[in-house]
């Protein structure tokens, strides 16, 4: 009895000895990657490849909408767009690529702002309704989840496409939602309606279906998680592996925030239609295409070339 409670003592003392092993690491990985100096340069959070238009003569010629003409590349007014973190989050947007540099550096896009509107925002495309589900990490759960639709905004006013207005001032006035409705003003042409799914646990935690309150333990034990602030950090994008019990929480989650707010969608949805069948002209672009090459991306006449190669100044 005496050797077996001595094997019983060794192996928990093993185990313990892993998991600690086990924390540092985590721990020196998380340090790494959020502390250090190295990664907060573009050189330590992008690759480097080859330039594919080394040599060429790049000109910035069409607009984002050539509907719209980029007449400067001032900031909007400060009255259309609600204040940010930082005001000069898109100070070199309109640098043009590097036609001389041997090598590039590559990077995510997400790193300028972590919704992907662009793609979608192109008037040609005639969007009426944009559904987006914002992933991106916030200081707390109960933080305001509104800092990457503020800087689609103001993306969307410097390249003159038409936006709804983003009012961050709804989480004072309504609270944390699973999800916000952002539709265009009255009368406000080619304008599409947002609805923002954040990453939020409330009625998860009390309800597995949409109306079905969650009965055994082992349910109100798997829906009672928070996200952001939990120490252990489990949905943390610095994390190289997500346990199975890390997936489920977050993909049930989000499919019951969905679920439980279909009725927003198809409001929604036919708020859009009616909008439609009112304004039947905005079913068509309000220019052809022989016009496009008209649509110059006006420059200052002083200044001088960007990237001609034997231009060293």
């Amino acid at each position: 009895m005496v050797r077996c409670g001595g094997t019983e003592n060794q192996e928990a003392e093993d185990e313990f000895h892993r998991t600690a092993q086990a924390s540092w690491v985590q721990r020196m990985f998380t340090s790494l990657f959020s502390d250090s100096a190295l990664f907060n340069t573009r050189e330590g959070r992008a690759g480097k490849v080859h330039n594919f238009m080394l040599g060429l003569n790049l000109n910035t010629s069409i607009p984002f909408s050539p509907i719209t003409e980029v007449m400067s590349h001032a900031a909007p007014p400060e009255e259309e767009v609600d204040a940010v973190t930082d005001p000069d989050e898109f100070d070199r947007i309109y640098e043009p690529l590097d036609v001389k540099s041997k090598k590039i550096h590559v990077v995510d896009s997400g790193l300028t702002y972590n919704l992907p509107y662009p793609l979608i925002l192109r008037p040609q495309r005639g969007v009426d309704l944009i559904i987006s589900f914002d992933f991106s990490a916030r200081p707390s759960d109960s933080s305001p989840p509104f800092k990457e639709l503020l800087l689609a905004e103001k993306w969307a006013r410097m390249n003159k496409l038409p936006f709804p207005k983003i009012d961050p001032k709804v989480f004072d006035r309504e609270g944390l939602k699973e999800c916000y409705v952002f539709k265009p003003k009255k009368g406000e042409k080619n304008c599409p309606t947002v609805i923002h799914f954040v990453l939020v646990n409330i009625n998860f935690r009390k309800f597995k279906a949409p109306g079905v309150p969650r009965e055994t333990e082992k349910e109100k034990e798997l829906a009672d998680f928070d996200i952001f602030d939990d120490p252990e950090s489990p949905f943390s994008t610095f994390n190289f592996q997500y346990s199975n019990e890390a997936f489920i929480r977050l993909h049930d989650l989000m499919e019951f925030n969905t679920l439980n707010n279909l009725e927003v969608i198809k409001e929604a949805i036919k708020d859009c239609i009616v909008s439609r069948k009112e304004n039947p002209s905005g079913l068509s672009l309000p220019f052809s295409l022989s016009e496009i090459p008209k649509k110059k991306f006006r420059r200052d006449p002083h200044l001088k070339p960007w990237n001609h190669l034997g231009n060293d100044k």
